[in-house]
């Protein structure tokens, strides 16, 4: 099983790293629930139950999905009915946040994958029973999910980061413990936060009209 995680950590350290800086650079829940239904595959390809892992997150991403377009309604809705707003203002306003936010998260994303670098192969966090570049799958995925999550106070991408926090952990965790009691567990976990993501979404824009 070790010799089989060690083939795949290496693309899957790429794509994780990738699919990790998309989130944080990216805005859209649409693509950005893509971008989390293609990590969890990455991540699944490094579980021994890669199968149950992989349903799950596309699961999650479903959930997620489904509470998304009903945030989306609700916010045309609510800028249908603002007629005192001039047409195309709040498209502008997000224009104007993407390109002066995008320098500093790119920045904060470079800094944080140096900085989680530098924490498994200088600093003697790694795990020693995990290859070095699944080490840096799963640290990446904690870090760059902790950077999203404080970078935001929206409900869906502050539970993207957490979810990307959990995934790390399972990476990490998963190939040491391999009990399916585990796998059941971190499963109910991943569909709780979602199911809390969604709850907290709709509650705070559903009849609202709010922008992240």
């Amino acid at each position: 099983m070790m010799d089989t995680l060690a083939r795949l950590a290496v693309p899957a350290l790429v794509g994780v790293f990738l699919t990790a800086a998309l989130v944080s650079l990216m805005t859209g829940w649409r693509l950005r629930f893509a971008v989390l239904a293609a990590q969890y595959l990455l991540t699944a390809t490094l579980w021994q139950v890669a199968a149950v892992k992989a349903v799950v997150g596309l699961l999650v991403v479903a959930i997620l999905g489904l509470s998304g377009r009903q945030v989306s309604l609700s916010r045309k809705a609510a800028e249908t009915a603002a007629e005192a707003t001039p047409p195309g203002r709040l498209a502008a306003l997000r224009r104007i946040e993407f390109q002066t936010n995008l320098p500093f998260r790119s920045v904060a994303v470079l800094l944080v994958t140096v900085a989680t670098w530098y924490l498994v192969t200088e600093s003697g966090y790694a795990l020693r029973e995990l290859p070095l570049s699944l080490n840096l799958a799963g640290y990446l995925l904690i870090t760059l999910g902790l950077l999203s999550l404080g970078l935001t106070e929206e409900p869906m991408s502050a539970g993207i980061g957490l979810l990307m926090v959990l995934s790390g952990f399972e990476v990490l965790y998963a190939p040491i413990e391999r009990s399916l009691k585990v796998a059941a567990l971190l499963a109910a976990v991943n569909f709780g936060v979602a199911l809390a993501i969604s709850h907290l979404a709709l509650l705070r824009y559903t009849g609202r009209g709010r922008e992240a």
